[in-house]
């Protein structure tokens, strides 16, 4: 494999495991790693550092997918086989082949692939990726974005050599947008004086490394010329840290929020990172927050601007194949494309968790509770994600409730186009959108019921109490429950709610 990737350094990473690919309390890693020829990496794997990488597994029976019929048009009507029966012959396709397999060590394979994916995306700055899987003389190609995966027809590599060395070698050669890395965010380096200052603005150590990030002006009102016919500027430039990585699906890594510093005008801000579900019948985050700020709701932080990356390619594709003639998805469910959303935010100095006495933790908490009430009545918003992230404090110790990418008006109008996709904070869902035996629509009673379970966990885990420490690992098992995620897209579980 060598020769067709003279860019990169192919490593035996099979014995070595990466604390960051952790599902269940197991370790995982691939069995090779692709790195970039000289990069600079901690340990044998490190999966923050990688370009691709390759999962190999003894066995042909661990494959975790069936592959269907060639050549079977999945997107064609049913023809009928009869002439008579042509009024009442329903010509909409009802079966599709199994493609996942459902043998225990091709569950475990999968979970194998998921796993490093996880990992991949949640500590790297990436749009896309790609990686191999290989189960005895068989190889596959699988791309993977925020929205999905697209897996190839399996082939005996050890007859047929070409395709996998056509890959390696247009992976080797392609540029680092092209393989995925999101270039709207590169390492950067300060002057002396002006990094010490920014450090200590965002308190950041002096051995972590800074990263300049890209946020669009406000999309909805950016003109592309000022009054001389000069192009004006489309984004704006902020400094700080990587975010600290989710230990959570790939589902839910759609959101990153934290301190940056701003070049131009030297002071702290709030930066926001979403994958938002692109689809006309939805509003953007800036949207809201415009919305919001129109109608003077209180507790709210202040807008600065921001909107779609889509301008930088931040968009996924994996929606675009899901029509295709050889897709074996079931019903050929509509998934939509998610679009990298990013905004700047004044205002929040701290996050929930920091409250430092019980009278500020209920000030806070009132505050926000005000917002939502404001914004329910006054703009008819369900807030749907109300979270322990979704909730900041100012610097007088005043509460704001942000976190409005998941909105929608309490009419319910956008949640027929939304349903598909996870939304909300998990332990803080209500026990109603997560019965499995139910058909929930999102309405006020869920928002009220997540601010329930946000205060409870608040209280059982950083207020002083003399609850002794079996009663408060009960309490707080009922936001630790494991949940699944069905063919829809829904998440399950929260029986102990």
């Amino acid at each position: 494999l060598r020769k067709f990737t003279t860019n990169f350094d192919l490593v035996d990473t099979s014995g070595c495991p990466d604390p960051s690919v952790v599902v269940g309390g197991y370790e995982f890693q691939p069995t090779v790693g692709v790195y970039k020829s000289e990069s600079t990496r901690n340990g044998v794997t490190d999966m923050s550092a990688m370009e691709a990488w390759i999962i190999i597994k003894p066995s042909i029976q661990q494959d975790p997918f069936i592959d269907p019929p060639s050549n079977v048009d999945f997107t064609a009507p049913i023809p009928c086989p009869e002439e008579d029966l042509l009024p009442y012959w329903d010509t909409k396709r009802d079966y599709y082949p199994t493609f996942q397999s459902s043998d225990k060590q091709s569950i475990s394979t999968r979970a194998h692939m998921v796993a490093c994916t996880n990992a991949f995306f949640a500590t790297q700055f990436r749009r896309f990726g790609f990686s191999i899987l290989l189960c005895g003389s068989r190889a596959r190609f699988v791309y993977w974005d925020r929205s999905g995966a697209v897996v190839s027809r399996r082939f005996d590599y050890t007859s047929n050599f070409i395709p996998l060395a056509e890959f390696l070698w247009r992976l080797n050669r392609a540029s680092p947008g092209n393989r995925g890395v999101d270039v709207s965010v590169v390492p950067i380096s300060l002057p002396e004086s002006q990094d010490r200052t920014v450090r200590e603005q965002l308190g950041i150590g002096s051995s972590s490394p800074l990263y300049g990030y890209m946020v669009p002006v406000d999309t909805a009102l950016q003109k592309p010329k000022d009054a001389e016919g000069r192009p004006l500027t489309t984004h704006h430039f902020y400094v700080g840290p990587r975010p600290a990585p989710k230990q959570c699906s790939l589902l839910e890594q759609r959101t990153h929020s934290f301190h940056v510093w701003d070049v131009a005008q030297k002071r702290v801000v709030f930066f926001k990172e979403t994958w938002r579900v692109h689809s006309r019948g939805t509003s953007t985050e800036s949207e809201v927050y415009r919305k919001l700020h129109s109608r003077r709701i209180r507790n709210i932080p202040t807008f600065e601007h921001g909107g779609d990356m889509s301008a930088l390619g931040t968009k996924t594709i994996t929606h675009l194949f899901s029509e295709a003639w050889w897709c074996c998805t079931p019903n050929h469910k509509a998934h939509l494309p998610l679009v990298q959303h990013r905004i700047i935010l004044r205002g929040v100095e701290r996050n929930l968790s920091t409250f430092k006495t019980p009278k500020e933790f209920l000030t806070v908490f009132k505050d926000a509770l005000t917002a939502h009430q404001e914004a329910y009545e006054y703009l008819g918003f369900l807030h749907r994600n109300i979270s322990m992230e979704n909730i900041g404090i100012t610097g007088e110790g005043r509460g704001l409730l942000m976190g409005w990418e998941c909105c929608s008006s309490k009419s319910g109008e956008e949640w027929h186009v939304q349903h598909f996709y996870v939304y909300g904070t998990l332990p803080f869902m209500s026990g109603a959108l997560l019965d499995q035996g139910t058909q929930p629509k999102h309405v006020l009673a869920d928002d009220l019921e997540s601010f329930l379970h946000v205060i409870m966990y608040t209280m059982v885990r950083y207020l002083p109490s003399a609850t002794n420490v079996e009663d408060r690992n009960t309490l707080l098992q009922i936001f630790d429950e494991e949940y699944v995620i069905d063919e829809r897209g829904r998440a399950i579980g929260g029986s102990r709610k």
